[in-house]
């Protein structure tokens, strides 16, 4: 789909567009652990968020959620190793945990939140955080979509696949999956590496 003449254009406008904001404007990367798939069945258990600025991930947070009832999959908790029993002691309430995400956001401003494949934890958000259209910019940007498009315009190579560990892998970052902190750090780590590439092959 996309050929040599197309390529460098097509890198030029996505530099423009992803970097003329990047130090000066902050973006709130936020990732989750649930338990299943299904945000109208499965538990939000937590939260992670960092704030990427000037190329550096900050301010990190860790909201785990507590519920009456805990609805999840013996496989996904298999996956995100939480202990529920642990968990519920130290958890707060959804109330609370909105409110916590609201506060953190307005002390960095009304800015664009980051994610991977950032639609199935937007999915579960939403629900905790009816506002959220109020809270955060409108739109967000997504490293697991952006790592497709460098993929067919040649410039990541298709070896490296889109999962967030195998881009973690290949850009040489330290990482240790299924933690949202963790992963949402590493996700505003991926991005920076994401940029620098577009920015390498619009000089070439």
């Amino acid at each position: 789909m996309f050929n040599g003449s197309s390529r460098l254009p097509l890198q030029g406008m996505l530099l423009r567009v992803q970097t003329d904001f990047m130090p000066s404007q902050p973006i709130i990367f936020l990732d989750t652990e649930t338990g299943g798939q299904n945000p109208a069945i499965h538990s939000l258990l937590t939260i992670g968020l960092v704030t990427l600025q000037d190329g550096e991930p900050t301010r990190p947070l860790h909201l785990p959620l507590r519920h009456e009832t805990y609805n999840v999959r013996p496989e996904a908790m298999a996956v995100n190793g939480i202990d529920l029993q642990a968990h519920h002691a130290q958890a707060q309430d959804a109330e609370a945990v909105a409110q916590a995400i609201r506060d953190y956001a307005v002390e960095v401003g009304r800015v664009m939140l980051g994610g991977h494949n950032f639609g199935f934890d937007l999915a579960f958000l939403r629900p905790l955080l009816p506002d959220l259209g109020k809270v955060f910019r409108h739109g967000y940007t997504d490293t697991k979509l952006a790592a497709q498009f460098l993929i067919h315009a040649g410039v990541l190579p298709k070896s490296v696949g889109t999962p967030l560990d195998q881009l973690a892998k290949y850009f040489g970052i330290e990482y240790a999956a299924h933690d949202a902190l963790e992963d949402a750090r590493t996700t505003a780590q991926v991005y920076v590496k994401l940029m620098e590439l577009v920015r390498k092959a619009d000089e070439q």
